[in-house]
């Protein structure tokens, strides 16, 4: 078994204290963190957005984006050089 480095030890232990009051029974520091990855892989958008440093888009949202979009017909040469400086 790997050995994890806890920063937040002092809440670890406290969530511990509260599961242990509230279930009437001890709970392992391994059972609440293989719970925890439990919980996290079946909420896997709410651990993206606690990671995510700017805010998600949502789906709703993307749609919206998508159907603002417009096609100008614009059809190129083939070139970028000749379409970007050959002039009419």
């Amino acid at each position: 078994m790997a050995t994890i480095k806890i920063q937040n030890k002092k809440e670890l232990d406290n969530l511990i204290e509260n599961l242990t009051l509230r279930l009437g029974k001890k709970i392992s520091q391994q059972e609440v963190i293989d719970a925890c990855i439990k919980l996290s892989t079946s909420h896997i958008d709410e651990l993206i957005d606690y990671f995510s440093p700017t805010p998600r888009i949502s789906e709703e949202r993307i749609k919206e984006i998508l159907t603002m979009a417009e096609d100008f017909e614009y059809y190129t040469s083939g070139d970028i050089d000749t379409d970007l400086y050959e002039q009419d």
